[in-house]
């Protein structure tokens, strides 16, 4: 698990391995961790990784039910104004605060560079084709017509993340859209 995901320091990640399940190590050097890693641990990194989990344990609840109303906000007045948009993945099975939705028509590098403008991060794609330019293989593996995918936003909402922040994005997202069909 990747520490940031939830708030620990960047760079800083946990790997459970269950016993019995072969694993080699990826570098050679010292005999760290039962001799599965080499180099010296960041102590420092760890314990924040250690607090960021403590924290997230102790308002889970409290946390991903806030995450879901965000979620659902937006995925509701995005269908509300792009009914064409196509919502990807289960409308309730899915993480708490992650919507990801194919536009048809659009790019979506060109409308992160957009949202960039107006300080809004999101991502194209799927989390694993980030950086690609390709179609995700996610995408199309559920289905997706390579130019729909193509035209995918994907948008996570965090602990910090507001309402206000839903129905700036949601309006930024009306202006740049329909500039681009305009065009």
């Amino acid at each position: 698990m990747s520490g940031h995901k939830f708030y620990a320091p960047k760079g800083v990640g946990a790997l459970y391995v269950r016993e019995g399940v072969p694993f080699e190590k990826m570098q050679d050097g010292g005999h760290q961790e039962k001799d599965k890693r080499a180099g010296t641990e960041n102590v420092a990194e760890i314990v924040g990784l250690g607090k960021a989990i403590e924290e997230i344990y102790q308002k889970y609840d409290e946390y991903n039910t806030k995450l879901q109303n965000l979620r659902d906000l937006y995925i509701q007045k995005v269908e509300s104004i792009f009914p064409q948009a196509k919502l990807n993945g289960d409308r309730i099975n899915r993480l708490p605060g992650n919507s990801s939705f194919s536009f048809p028509g659009i790019n979506a590098q060109e409308l992160l560079l957009d949202l960039d403008a107006r300080g809004i991060c999101a991502s194209a794609g799927s989390a694993c084709s980030t950086g690609n330019p390709e179609p995700s293989h996610v995408l199309t593996a559920l289905g997706l017509p390579s130019n729909l995918a193509q035209g995918t936003l994907r948008v996570t909402f965090g602990k910090d993340n507001t309402k206000e922040d839903i129905e700036y994005l949601v309006e930024s997202l009306k202006e740049i859209l329909i500039d681009k069909t305009k065009q």
